[in-house]
């Protein structure tokens, strides 16, 4: 009884799997369905599974969930602390990732990263369709301009990828020594 489109999947500790679905938060145990809706009813784009916390981004808004007695409970990160005005009062959160102890959760226009206690804002300076974890290292793959390393709070544009610049690029990924991009 779930919407017909699913935007991320992961697998909790609990070896259940958990959907960003258009107007739910699905559980599937491999026998039972449950679902779940945030509290202001936004589409859910984005989940990620970090010991006994299913994180969630949506539209102006991030958290996530813990399994309390059976149920999922939901616990806002964003909720009161202004992170979405200015350049942010538009935004949906696309992908979450973990990166040294941090979760990352990631719009096309800027990265909120919470270190367990405090959240900071960090805008891109351009649109960017994802990020991802490569040897250790955040590439940000820009929507026009080709891709980019986040380091020390910057963004350094890698050169030798510039056939790159004008493309979506979906995912990057290495395998026996080679970096494939999607």
């Amino acid at each position: 009884d779930g919407d017909n489109q699913v935007w991320s999947v992961t697998q909790g500790d609990d070896n259940a799997m958990y959907f960003a679905n258009n107007h739910y938060f699905l559980r599937y145990n491999g026998v039972k369905w449950d679902k779940y809706i945030l509290p202001n009813k936004t589409v859910i784009r984005s989940v990620f599974a970090d010991s006994n916390r299913i994180y969630c981004g949506s539209y102006t808004e991030f958290g996530y969930w813990l399994r309390i007695k059976g149920k999922m409970v939901y616990h806002s990160l964003s909720k009161g602390k202004n992170l979405f005005t200015g350049y942010s009062n538009n935004e949906e959160i696309w992908k979450i990732f973990k990166f040294q102890n941090k979760i990352y959760f990631q719009s096309f226009n800027e990265l909120f990263v919470y270190d367990g206690v405090n959240i900071e804002k960090i805008r891109i300076p351009f649109q960017i369709s994802y990020c991802f974890i490569l040897n250790n290292q955040i590439y940000v793959a820009s929507v026009r301009n080709g891709i980019y390393k986040f380091q020390d709070k910057s963004f350094i544009k890698i050169d030798y990828w510039s056939e790159l610049e004008n493309n979506v690029v979906h995912s990057i990924d290495a395998y026996q020594g080679k970096t494939y991009i999607f």
